[in-house]
């Protein structure tokens, strides 16, 4: 029952492979079990560890573990190994959990320990969380018609055009509602409660691009661009962050538009694969490029470096192929 704990770590008598490692991983989150809707349960904080209260069920961390333990499942089958079943079956179970948790227009977040529903077109606060929305683009087991209209949902509730900023949830928690936990003791607006946490934000660009919306990817990366905040001085003297970094997260409400915390975050590695594989659909695999972009662009050229050879890839938003690849310190230009 320890929150935390700070002490020096000693190095363990155990040695096994990196595969062992992930395994036990995934089979210490089997062994803590489901609750009563079929879902994983937050524990102390599933992604949002603000919400280190709600003990309930996690619609979110249901989404996750479903994609992750299948491709753990994929990769384990590739090995020949006899247990992939058994991880596969599991993943597929939870994912179909998490899909009867349908509000009617979007996902739930989850579920109280009481079975009260979180993120909910009822609810006080959290009516509608973003991360529910995107993760079920990106689940198998998720139906195909429930996961568009989600994320139109989201889209249509949580990007907030005029300020250029894609809000984690809506409304942020206040007042005396239930105690989700610390996310709580933020104002509203601020961070995660309610803010634009950007980490989770682009998230809902690549599940655009997963649906294959891709102008809608474009509006929102463009929102996430801190270049785009700063492009008059009247815009940078309300978004008061570096215009070069990626604010881990921007203000709603009160201060809407303000940039947070800059230059720590890792969503700034995310939007930066999700526009190089997703966006502009530039996917490497072994020694090939797999080009299937997702953008309305007419033209755009990328340079891609392979070793020491360079590659000028000359793309359109209806270019589709692929790109071998090979290190022979030449410069390559193809058109696609």
């Amino acid at each position: 029952d320890e929150d935390d704990r700070y002490e020096t770590p000693l190095r363990s008598d155990c040695t096994e492979s990196v595969l062992m490692h992930a395994q036990r991983a995934v089979d210490c989150c089997i062994s803590r079990g489901t609750g009563a809707h079929g879902l994983l349960c937050f524990g102390s904080g599933d992604w949002n560890d603000g919400m280190n209260n709600i003990f309930g069920e996690s619609v979110w961390l249901s989404w996750f573990f479903a994609c992750c333990v299948k491709r753990f499942a994929d990769l384990l089958a590739g090995l020949c190994r006899p247990d992939a079943n058994k991880y596969r079956a599991f993943a597929a179970d939870i994912g179909r959990a998490a899909d009867r948790a349908w509000n009617g227009q979007w996902y739930l977040r989850g579920y109280w320990p009481d079975g009260e529903e979180l993120g909910a077109s009822q609810n006080e606060c959290c009516r509608i969380d973003s991360i529910a929305q995107s993760w079920a683009c990106f689940c198998s087991e998720a139906s195909n018609a429930k996961a568009d209209t989600a994320l139109d949902a989201a889209l249509r509730l949580l990007f907030d055009r005029e300020n250029g900023i894609v809000k984690l949830f809506d409304p942020p928690f206040f007042g005396g509602v239930r105690d989700p936990g610390y996310i709580r003791s933020y104002g509203p607006g601020f961070r995660e409660n309610g803010g634009q946490y950007t980490h989770g934000a682009v998230w809902a660009v690549q599940a655009c691009c997963n649906l294959g919306m891709g102008e809608k990817a474009l509006a929102l990366f463009d929102a996430l661009n801190p270049i785009n905040h700063a492009l008059t001085r009247a815009q940078a003297a309300k978004y008061k962050g570096e215009p070069y970094a990626v604010a881990g997260d921007v203000y709603s409400g009160l201060n809407a538009g303000r940039a947070g915390w800059t230059w720590y975050t890792g969503a700034a590695a995310w939007l930066y694969k999700i526009c190089l594989e997703d966006m502009l659909g530039i996917r490497r695999e072994k020694d090939e490029l797999r080009i299937a972009p997702t953008v309305p662009f007419e033209e755009y050229t990328v340079k891609y470096r392979y070793g020491e050879a360079v590659y000028i890839l000359h793309l359109s938003g209806k270019s589709r192929g692929t790109v071998k690849l090979e290190d022979d310190k030449m410069a390559h230009e193809i058109t696609l």
